[in-house]
């Protein structure tokens, strides 16, 4: 059963085989994937909700508009009675309308940045799958390649056991041999459609789009740096420098507070209508109209836990910058040596091992053609190759991966200006 399912997937197309395809570089796709990946823009959202309360801050209170009426027909009912009109407003008498545009400025420029935190997340996962996707197709090259050798060898060894001059256990091996790489192959091409499919969607692409990787990325000829510019790395990160506008948005949190120790007061202007008697004269009507002032006094309530939490607050952005520049200079230096690390050892096995796997099995099958050395001599050389190979492309792709954290952690991924401008 295991057999037949494995040998099945050599049937699957691949992403399609008459699915629409796109031609993307590494870059391209990174770029396009952070302005069309509609995650995005349910994200953006919250830019929109920021700026709609920066529209709306700073505002005086809806006035207030008085009405009340009496009279004496519950006392001594002698027609007597008042209405009056009144119109108040509430003004503060500190910065508090001010520092409260100040606050919702600072919070869409918050909010733009954690926008370009998704980004630059995002950016990093479409590298991470892009190159899934490249070592992927080089392994998927590889395993062609090697089956095409297996199966020639398998045919000379099938031509010479016909007419005796090997053993047929020996073609059978040989056969037996291929569909084991076939089934790799196999496995190798279900891996692709998924690497595909999963960068199609980071991409936002329609489904059943098949992303072709153009322009891939050699490796370098020389060894990678492993000296940081921390102060770039800082610069160029969003989510420290969200911290940086976290702290300009506690000092004006700070402020607000410090302004809504004083309450507003408030303005009255009155009109009152009257029908008094006065004797001995009788009942007489008058008008009267003044203004009046209503002044808060601060003997029990002065926002001061507002002012305490605010300070808090401060103090916990600037140990937070702290930490998380600590963080990044960590992590940057340790990921700098490992991808060093990781370049000696692909280097190693593309210059070194792998020319010699490669060289030792063809002088085996040359030996083999000339009745110098077995079947069973050449499949294990075969087998070592294809492991050395195996590991040199698995060796490759963890130096691509260490680099793509190189440009994570050092923030240098091409992430657009912020998608919104506030005045």
């Amino acid at each position: 059963m295991l057999c037949i399912a494995l040998s099945a997937t050599l049937l699957l197309p691949v992403a399609g085989e008459d699915a629409p395809t796109t031609a993307l570089t590494r870059e391209g796709a990174i770029r396009r994937a952070v302005i069309n990946n509609p995650d995005l823009g349910v994200a953006m959202m919250e830019i929109a909700r920021a700026k709609s309360r920066l529209r709306w801050a700073g505002r005086l209170d809806n006035p207030e508009l008085e009405l009340s009426s009496s009279t004496d027909q519950l006392g001594l009912n002698e027609d007597e009675g008042t209405f009056e009109i009144a119109f108040s407003q509430r003004f503060p008498i500190t910065s508090r309308l001010r520092d409260e545009k100040v606050v919702r400025r600072h919070d869409v420029a918050l909010a733009e940045i954690e926008f370009q935190v998704r980004q630059r997340q995002l950016a990093y996962e479409v590298d991470k799958a892009w190159i899934e996707l490249t070592a992927a197709q080089r392994t998927e090259a590889r395993q062609k390649d090697l089956l095409k050798l297996n199966r020639e060898i398998s045919t000379f060894l099938e031509g010479r056991a016909k007419v005796g001059e090997a053993s047929p256990l020996d073609a059978t091996q040989a056969a037996l041999n291929g569909k084991l790489l076939e089934q790799e192959l196999g496995l190798t091409q279900t891996a692709v459609a998924d690497a595909i499919a999963t960068l199609g969607q980071l991409i936002g692409l329609p489904p059943g789009t098949a992303v072709v990787p153009t322009g891939e990325v050699p490796l370098p000829k020389s060894a990678p740096p492993v000296q940081s510019d921390l102060q770039a790395a800082l610069a160029n990160r969003p989510d420290y420098n969200a911290l940086a506008t976290s702290g300009d948005l506690g000092r004006a949190q700070l402020a607000l507070a410090m302004s809504q120790r004083w309450d507003d007061i408030a303005l009255k202007v009155f009109a009152e209508r009257e029908r008094a008697n006065d004797e001995p004269g009788g009942l007489e009507r008058n008008s009267l109209v003044g203004i009046g002032i209503s002044i808060p006094l601060p003997l029990r309530n002065r926002n001061e836990q507002a002012i305490e939490e605010a300070k808090i607050d401060l103090e916990k952005v600037r140990r937070a910058r702290g930490a998380k520049a600590f963080e990044i200079h960590s992590q940057l230096k340790k990921t700098l040596q490992a991808r060093l690390a990781a370049y000696e050892l692909v280097q190693s096995a593309l210059n070194t091992a792998l020319p010699l796997a490669k060289k030792n099995f063809e002088e085996f099958r040359s030996a083999q053609q000339d009745g110098l050395a077995n079947p069973l001599q050449v499949q294990q050389a075969q087998a070592q190759f294809l492991q050395l190979e195996t590991s040199a492309l698995e060796l490759r792709k963890n130096y691509e991966m260490l680099d793509a954290e190189v440009r994570f952690i050092g923030g240098t991924y091409p992430i657009p200006s912020p998608v919104t401008t506030t005045k």
